[in-house]
């Protein structure tokens, strides 16, 4: 009976650490896209449009993380895409996720914007 409460303990801790890995491993902003600005005023006509990105976070594998704190991550993502299209500034940002199905399930988080590259 010890040997099974034993494993049982052991895979629990050994799930939610690799979960917990997974799901914090893909929301650091990168190097790339730590130069990236959010605006909220409409870039100069010299600003080249490059197009929309998004940045997702997903609720599944979050853990207990309120809708802030997924809107964040996914803000990070949003980022690193843009960075990514080649990209230094994001205007028009908005949270475009459903926030709630119920009040207990949380949808995923989605950041979406518009991507320019300034000089």
């Amino acid at each position: 009976m010890f040997i099974k409460k034993s494993l049982v303990i052991g895979v629990t801790i050994s799930t939610t650490l690799l979960l917990s890995a997974c799901s914090n491993s893909n929301h650091q902003l990168t190097s790339a896209g730590s130069h990236v600005q959010f605006i909220d005023t409409k870039p100069a006509a010299s600003c080249q449009l490059l197009g929309k990105a998004e940045g997702r976070r997903s609720s599944f594998f979050s853990g207990l993380k309120t809708h802030s704190e997924l809107i964040r991550d996914a803000a990070t993502e949003l980022m690193n895409n843009a960075a990514a299209m080649g990209g230094n500034v994001i205007y028009n940002a908005q949270d475009a996720s459903m926030k709630y199905i119920s009040d207990i399930a949380p949808t995923d988080a989605i950041m979406v914007g518009e991507v320019y590259r300034c000089k």
